[in-house]
């Protein structure tokens, strides 16, 4: 039978938020009661908060200007959906970049490859180390160019990772957002602020991550999982 693991953050009031973005808010808009005739009214409540508050998955309207880059609810669900591998690059410190080496490295030690056409999960133990407090989003390690193309190269569609952003935080160097850069060059669809990814750390596995289909949407919340002992056919 499948295992299935949850990869996602919870999403509450006053989650940690990118700095400038929506706090979340959630509050109740009617109450349960039941009535003496046995009928009772439902529990609602309502969500204010911003499309990239806790997991979500990018598209490529938030860091493409070309009036044909797709938002959210056109991201193609084939995207979202299939093999995949989780790499341990948890010993880079915060606020550093992870390399290309640092990426191959982690497929030795594991004796891993990336999938063709699938997702890569990159487990830095930011949200371990992090969450919730508010550093959580000042000190990420985060992917340098090289390694974002390496990713690429390899046939990789789906980068996902463990904390608040897939390039480093603070930002460092002289080219900016290099990692979000290349997902728009590349057309690689990207997923943040996974939860803890420990349990799937040089694993392979099938990947699900389907974002609300949120018209115009520059990103959609995500309810992202991993699933074992479930073969895949491509």
């Amino acid at each position: 039978m499948p295992r299935i693991v949850d990869l996602s953050q919870e999403v509450f009031r006053g989650q940690p938020v990118y700095p400038g973005h929506q706090p979340t808010v959630i509050f109740p808009m009617t109450q349960l009661t039941v009535k003496e005739d046995g009928k009772w009214t439902f529990a609602v409540n309502t969500l204010l908060m911003s499309e990239h508050a806790g997991t979500h998955t990018d598209s490529f309207t938030h860091m493409d200007p070309d009036k044909n880059a797709l938002s959210i609810e056109q991201i193609p669900l084939e995207k979202c959906i299939g093999p995949a591998v989780c790499l341990d690059v948890s010993h880079v410190p915060d606020s550093a970049f992870i390399t290309r080496n640092a990426l191959q490295d982690a497929c030795r030690k594991a004796d891993l490859t990336i999938p063709p056409g699938g997702t890569v999960l990159i487990y830095t133990g930011t949200y371990e180390r992090h969450f919730p407090r508010p550093d959580y989003h000042q000190k990420n390690p985060g992917l340098d160019r090289e390694a974002a193309e390496w990713l690429a190269d390899q046939g990789a569609i789906h980068i996902g990772i463990d904390a608040v952003s897939i390039d480093v935080s603070p930002h460092q160097g002289e080219e900016w957002k290099p990692a979000h850069t290349v997902c728009r060059e590349r057309g690689l669809l990207n997923t943040e602020n996974l939860g803890d990814l420990k349990a799937v750390a040089g694993k392979r596995f099938i990947y699900i991550g389907l974002p609300l289909k949120v018209r115009g949407g520059t990103a959609g919340p995500t309810r992202a999982a991993a699933i074992f002992d479930l073969a895949w056919n491509s």
